[in-house]
């Protein structure tokens, strides 16, 4: 069976990501809290489902990009999205 071709995803104005949003570095983010450290094997690295959000990055920086989730040693995790072979990072939150 042939699938058709999805259609070009249009990104509404309020998902527009501006080029001082994406950093060169989950560090320079600034948005890590004091003293947090990466538990040992709590890296997970996975494909982005959300094409619209996907495409707006890619404006940006072509390429692999992927949305990482990082346990650390404290129970807190961070959730970002990460090109890869640049390794600049978009839209890091605490949980």
């Amino acid at each position: 069976m042939i699938y058709p071709e999805p259609a070009a995803t249009v990104l509404p104005a309020f998902m527009k990501i501006a080029a001082h949003e994406i950093f060169d570095s989950l560090q320079k983010s600034g948005k890590i809290p004091y003293g947090w450290k990466r538990a040992r094997q709590g890296t997970r690295k996975v494909k982005i489902k959300n094409l619209s959000i996907l495409n707006a990055l890619r404006e940006h920086h072509p390429g692999e990009w992927r949305k990482v989730y990082q346990r650390g040693m404290d129970g807190t995790e961070l959730h970002y999205f990460e090109h890869g072979r640049t390794g600049k990072v978009w839209g890091v939150k605490v949980k």
